[in-house]
């Protein structure tokens, strides 16, 4: 409170006025913790991904300044032209956003030259306000929109972010032109702000966060220490998790790692919804300057008004059959596309007359070819 000079009279008046102000400030305040948005940006920079961020109406609509917006709209990111009808239908009922996880080293450009190590579909239901996650493994092959054929994750660097949503579009056969892209600090410095995650890890994962632990901390800024090596609950500060979600050697590759940092999302889902108003202004402090996204003031907002009946429904992994390649080039090929992309349709969207557009049958039979060539 500003500091004034206090006389009797009148100014003892306007002295209980200004209390009586700041208590209703303060049941206000309250108020609206309850209504704190989860968006949960989650995020891993050269894997983890995707923190979650609580934003009350207050701190969005204060702070959406610092959030690194891009030049391209929303209608001019690109759909199959022979995108079929049902899912143009269905598709109505939900809102889907890309959630992408950049590996930018020491905090640069989040729009491109950075690999997305993390892809996760997000899907709303409009009606249940019920969440689905699908994580996309990064190096799936993929036909971009000038027909090349590459990982995933090498999408979002070459390209940029309007090429990397219009891949997943061609390639899946949605129509996503909304995104939020976040970097490694921006998860680190949100699970410190919440106090850090209790995790239960092997032996073998502990070591491994211990093993790649400088080169997150390096990139990031922030120290951290080594875990001791043990099986069992560890509660570990931003660095450690991040760390942990970036594990790509102890398990099967990519699909152990997707599946670490669903883990770490849901954890973090949680520490949101427990965090104080205090902790809420820190992390929104924190994690805005290291956001890219489309999403303009209005949607976080609207997106804010319903926070209260969010809730993760379901979980997955993309593709659902694939080969892997061992050697050489490494390569997740979808088996078949065609195929996969079906069970996707019905998982986010529970569309059951889903049917491949011609675009995507084709991109399924080169990637059939393609594996069996090079074997």
């Amino acid at each position: 409170m500003r500091d004034k000079e206090r006389m009797s009279g009148r100014y003892e008046e306007e002295e209980s006025t200004h209390s009586r102000s700041r208590q209703a400030r303060q049941r206000a305040r309250k108020k609206k913790k309850k209504k704190m948005i989860v968006l949960v940006i989650i995020e891993v920079l050269a894997l983890l991904v995707i923190a979650a961020g609580a934003f009350a109406y207050f701190y969005v609509q204060n702070q959406y300044d610092k959030i690194e917006t891009v030049a391209f709209q929303k209608h001019e990111v690109a759909t199959n032209p022979d995108l079929p009808s049902s899912v143009v239908e269905t598709s109505k009922g939900y809102r889907t956003i890309m959630f992408y996880g950049v590996d930018a080293r020491n905090n640069s450009d989040l729009t491109k030259n950075a690999n997305s190590d993390s892809v996760i579909i997000c899907s709303i239901n409009n009606d249940t306000k019920e969440i689905k996650l699908v994580s996309v493994l990064r190096d799936t092959m993929v036909q971009t929109t000038d027909g090349k054929y590459h990982k995933l994750t090498d999408v979002y660097a070459a390209y940029g972010v309007q090429e990397a949503l219009e891949t997943i579009n061609r390639n899946f056969d949605l129509n996503i032109t909304e995104y939020v892209t976040v970097n490694w600090y921006a998860v680190a410095e949100t699970i410190d702000l919440m106090g850090g995650l209790d995790i239960e890890i092997t032996d073998k994962e502990a070591a491994a966060i211990n093993q790649f632990l400088w080169e997150t901390s390096k990139s990031t800024g922030i120290a951290s220490s080594n875990v001791d090596v043990y099986e069992g609950v560890h509660h570990l500060d931003g660095i450690q998790s991040t760390t942990y979600a970036r594990v790509r050697n102890v398990g099967h590759h990519d699909i152990t790692r997707a599946e670490r940092q669903r883990k770490v999302i849901s954890l973090m889902l949680e520490k949101a919804k427990q965090s104080s108003i205090g902790t809420l202004n820190d992390i929104c402090n924190t994690v805005f300057p290291n956001i890219s996204t489309n999403l303009t003031l209005s949607d976080i907002l609207s997106l804010a008004s319903d926070v209260a009946s969010y809730k993760i429904a379901d979980q997955g992994l993309f593709p659902y059959k694939y080969w892997d390649q061992s050697g050489g080039h490494y390569y997740v090929y979808c088996n078949t596309l065609t195929e996969n992309v079906d069970q996707l349709h019905t998982f986010l969207f529970g569309n059951e007359d889903y049917t491949p557009s011609s675009t995507v049958q084709t991109i399924s039979d080169y990637i059939l070819d393609y594996r069996s060539e090079h074997e």
